[in-house]
């Protein structure tokens, strides 16, 4: 495997989880390459944005989505652990 995504969509916005690419194949578009997949199947779904969390202190990770057209959002994220 090369790289892979989770994709959903809750009926408002769509949702990328656990967008990774094999360490040893970054840098060569794969990432690239299924954000634009599933946006596409996003669009496909009806879906008029994506939204996505990345970890503050991930600065490379961050820079990529923005370099791929990614803004950062006005918003607040709440967790609550339930272990």
């Amino acid at each position: 495997m090369v790289a892979t995504a989770m994709v959903g969509f809750d009926g408002h916005r769509g949702w990328l989880y656990y967008v990774a690419v094999h360490p040893d194949m970054q840098g060569q578009g794969f990432g690239q390459q299924i954000i634009e997949a599933a946006s596409r199947w996003l669009a496909e779904q009806g879906a008029p944005k994506v939204q996505l969390m990345v970890r503050t202190e991930n600065t490379d990770v961050i820079g990529f989505y923005e370099r791929l057209g990614c803004e950062a959002q006005d918003v607040v994220v709440l967790g609550k652990r339930l272990e």
